[in-house]
């Protein structure tokens, strides 16, 4: 019996550990931290580029779909002759092809047609001059302009119905404060899916006036 424990208290422990340092030095989009408000907070984004695709079905199979399609895009599916040293992951290609590092958050919102758009932010060397081109004819590249965002974080796992509740929750802190939203609300998922759930790092965000 003590060996199983023993067995099982080593098994979380790799388990957290891996959580925590696989998204270690992974880049992500820059902000300031204008103000905490009672369950969310304001934040001020720097502009930033994406790299996006728009995909059919339900949230879970829209993101997997997008999130290959992406993740595709950065490990080597793109027509760029350069090769380029990169910092997380560090990975080694063909000169044919050209290694962008993984950033975070994995984003999703639903377009006016019904349809998932999942984006990832592309690293802050780049612009879309220097972007490689990508081999995958759906993805699109776009800026995201300089923002204001009311932010919620939660952790555990993104699902379809915690995502609308947290949307919804997000929503009534900003009418009871006040705040007037701009465009639609935004999901995003910072964690690999293997992930130890209480570590997960979710958020759904909004801009707003």
């Amino acid at each position: 019996m003590n060996t199983l424990l023993i067995i099982a208290a080593v098994a979380l422990v790799i388990w957290i550990t891996g959580t925590l340092l696989a998204i270690r030095g992974i880049e992500e989009p820059a902000y300031t931290l204008v103000e905490q408000r009672d369950g969310y907070e304001i934040r001020e984004y720097a502009s930033y580029i994406v790299a996006e695709v728009e995909v059919d079905g339900d949230m879970r199979t829209a993101l997997s779909a997008g999130f290959r399609q992406l993740a595709g895009y950065i490990f080597g599916g793109n027509t760029s002759k350069t090769s380029i040293s990169m910092t997380a992951p560090v990975m080694d290609t063909m000169r044919a092809s050209e290694n962008i590092a993984m950033t975070a958050p994995v984003m999703d919102r639903v377009s006016n047609s019904g349809k998932h758009i999942v984006a990832f932010t592309m690293p802050s060397q780049y612009t879309l001059a220097t972007l490689p081109k990508p081999d995958n004819a759906n993805i699109r590249f776009r800026t995201v302009d300089k923002s204001r965002r009311a932010v919620l974080r939660y952790s555990w796992y993104a699902t379809e119905s915690r995502v609308s509740a947290m949307q919804e929750l997000l929503r009534g802190y900003l009418i009871r404060d006040g705040y007037k939203t701009l465009w639609d609300m935004v999901s995003a998922q910072y964690n690999p899916p293997l992930s130890f759930p209480p570590l997960r790092r979710n958020e759904v965000m909004v801009d707003i006036e």
